[in-house]
Order: C-alpha cells, then sequence, then structure tokens
C-alpha cells in the first residue's frame, strides 16, 4: 500500500450478550512521477481494511482481518482480497491463521546485524501460530500452510517449517529462545525462490538483554545448522539528553570471514529529528544521514543522503508533506538512487525516483 490509514467507522448489532464488531476503514492515493513510465506517469490505488469481532459467551474473541484492493493502475475493474486473518484469542492465549507471522518472528531479538538469525519473515505465506502466556513466559508455535503463490507443502505432513520461540524475564534479565526446522526443499517457497524473506534453513537463537545504569545491553547467538554458520553479537544502546547512542559488533563465522559493526546517533528535540548511522556489513562500508523537521501548521520538511555500496556518487532526497487535515496530505519529493541498490525507493519513507508529487486519502 502507498499511504498510511486507518481511520474507523464501527458498525455494533448486539445479538443476546455478545457483541459483534464489523469496521470499515479505506484509504486512496492519486499521484505523479516524472520518472513512471505507464499512464504518462500517473499512478493510483484504493484500498479498503475490514475487521470483524464477536465476543463468545464462554470468554474468547473470533476475529477476522482482510484488505481489498479495489483500485491499482485501473478504474476499480478487479477486486482482490489480500491479507486475511483469522483469530480466536482469550487474555492469555491466541491462535491465527493466515497472513500472520511465525513463531519466531513475534519474538526474536537480535543484537546488532546478524547474518546468521535470518529466521523467516511472512510476505504472503499462509501461517497458523499458536501463543500463550504463562506465569511471565510468552511462547509461540507455528507451521507453514502454504507459500505466498499458495502453493502447499508435497508431503504427507500438509504442514512445513516448524517454528517456536520462548520469551520471559528473570530478574533484571530478559531471554528469548527460538528456532525454526529446515523446510521440505519441494516445498513451493524454496522450490520457486519468489520470496526471499522465507529461510528454508534450520535456524537456532538465543538472546539475553539486561539495563544498567540507564544502558540497554543485548547479547544474542544464532546458529545457522544447515549452513555451519553462527553469528554472536552484542548491542548496546545508551540515551544522553535528547541524542540515543547505539553501538554493535556481530562475530561471524561464516564463509565470507568479515564481522559486522555499527554505531547509530539518533537526535530529537522539539521540532528537529536527526539520525545518523554506520555500519560495516560483510565487508561494505554503509552510511546514511536523515533528517526531519516540523515547520509547523502540518507542514514536515525530510531530507537525507545515503550510500550502502561504496560507491561514488550517494543516494538523495528531499520531500515535504502537508496535512490537509480530515485524513487527507500532500507529498512533494524528489530522490536519486544513485547506486540502484534500494529497488528504485529511496530512504526510510521509500520515496520513488524521481520528481513526485501525491495526494493521500484515509478514511
Amino acid at each position: 500500500m502507498k499511504s498510511i490509514l486507518l481511520t474507523s467507522t464501527a458498525i455494533v448489532a448486539f445479538a443476546g450478550a455478545a457483541a459483534a464488531e464489523v469496521s470499515f476503514s479505506g484509504d486512496a492515493t492519486l499521484g505523479y512521477n516524472s520518472r513512471v513510465a505507464e499512464e504518462d506517469g500517473f499512478y493510483w490505488d484504493a484500498d479498503v481494511a475490514v475487521k470483524l469481532s464477536q465476543e463468545l459467551d464462554n470468554g474468547l474473541t473470533a476475529a477476522a482481518s482482510f484488505n481489498f484492493e479495489a483500485a491499482d493502475a485501473d478504474n476499480g475493474q478487479e477486486l482482490a482480497a489480500t491479507d486475511f486473518v483469522l483469530s480466536l484469542t482469550s487474555e492469555t492465549a491466541g491462535l491465527y491463521y493466515g497472513d500472520t507471522a511465525f513463531a519466531a518472528q513475534t519474538l526474536w531479538k537480535s543484537a546488532g546485524d546478524m547474518e546468521a538469525d535470518g529466521f523467516s519473515e511472512n510476505d504472503g505465506e499462509t501461517v497458523l501460530r499458536g501463543e500463550a502466556a504463562y506465569n511471565g513466559i510468552d511462547a509461540a508455535v507455528s507451521y507453514t500452510i502454504a507459500d505466498a503463490a499458495n502453493n502447499f507443502p508435497a508431503d504427507d505432513s500438509h504442514v512445513d517449517q516448524l517454528s517456536v520461540a520462548a520469551a520471559g524475564d528473570f530478574g533484571q534479565f530478559s531471554v528469548v529462545a527460538a528456532y525454526q526446522d529446515e523446510s521440505d526443499a519441494a516445498f513451493g517457497a524454496v522450490a520457486n525462490t519468489e520470496n526471499g524473506d522465507y529461510n528454508p534453513n534450520e535456524l537456532f537463537g538465543l538472546s539475553v538483554g539486561a539495563s544498567f545504569s540507564g544502558a540497554d545491553i543485548t547479547v544474542a547467538y544464532a546458529e545457522d545448522l544447515t549452513a555451519d554458520e553462527s553469528s554472536l553479537g552484542v548491542q548496546v544502546a545508551y540515551p544522553f539528553g535528547p541524542v540515543t547512542a547505539t553501538v554493535y559488533y556481530v562475530a561471524e563465522d561464516d564463509a565470507t570471514d568479515e564481522d559486522n559493526y555499527g554505531v547509530t546517533l539518533a537526535y530529537s528535540a522539539g521540532a528537529i529529528a536527526v539520525k545518523g548511522d554506520y555500519d560495516y556489513d560483510q565487508g561494505t562500508d554503509k552510511w546514511g544521514i536523515e533528517g526531519s523537521y516540523d515547520v509547523g501548521n502540518g507542514f514536515t520538511v525530510f531530507a537525507g543522503v545515503l550510500n550502502e555500496d561504496e560507491s561514488d556518487d550517494a543516494d538523495y532526497y528531499v520531500a515535504g508533506t502537508y496535512d490537509l487535515g480530515g485524513g487527507a496530505s500532500v507529498l512533494v519529493s524528489f530522490a536519486e538512487d544513485k547506486s540502484n541498490d534500494q529497488g528504485d525507493e529511496v530512504g526510510a519513507n521509500e520515496y520513488k525516483e524521481g520528481a513526485t508529487v501525491e495526494v493521500n486519502f484515509s478514511f
């Protein structure tokens, strides 16, 4: 989706003592970009989000949510539903089915840029996940039911890649353990290699965090059992005044024989927010500076310079947004992706290459 929503209008109906709620929200975007070849530079879309929930008599809540892509570079001839999730939850447990996160993805905490902790992240797969909380421990378990193209596992198990995770606080320490099984080589997400966020390897991770004298410290170990590679990292974040400094170092045992390390300085005070970071990622120097200034009266200015591949020319952008009120806003931006490493989208806000004028509405 190209714009951020959501405000909602709720319709509430009563059936006995239980309340059923149906809510709708949506957004629409119309824009022009100087480098969009289709439709002479114009682009547009419209989406509708639907949320359904029902309080059951036994204390459980049944819910479903999905989005309709009503228009996307057309005039609304097609209507496709996406992001479907069905859930059954209580105060201490939940069962989720659909386009929802894997168990390890929900709880794992890394210590910087670790190469061996690439737990699968959902990008359209159908997932069955259960979670529960008991005596200060949060636990989750999940299976993949189908890949993003709706391919199902070929074997008789009908599921793929077990993922489990648990997290809890023990005194001043917080501990997370996560594991995912190796994926079936014949499964769609692995066989067609279309989704890079689905990692077929068997992984294990253990992370411990604590706070000392205002500093947040995380130490984590992750192992890719399939590739026989591991990462051991430590990350420290410390705030002083309006600045938060974060540093990390990860010892990598893999084929590159290159460790990862980096530092980030984030400043936020009043109308100004600035973030600068440097990373040494598997032998490549990466750096970036991005900032924003709230001018007032709904107008905010953004700017940034980034280099993620040691090229001679850095990527950069300048942008401004104006809040029109009532869920409407205007974006004007100009961005250059000199290194071609961000998929023609530049910066944390993913600005389009070239000049852009865009109007967004949320309902």
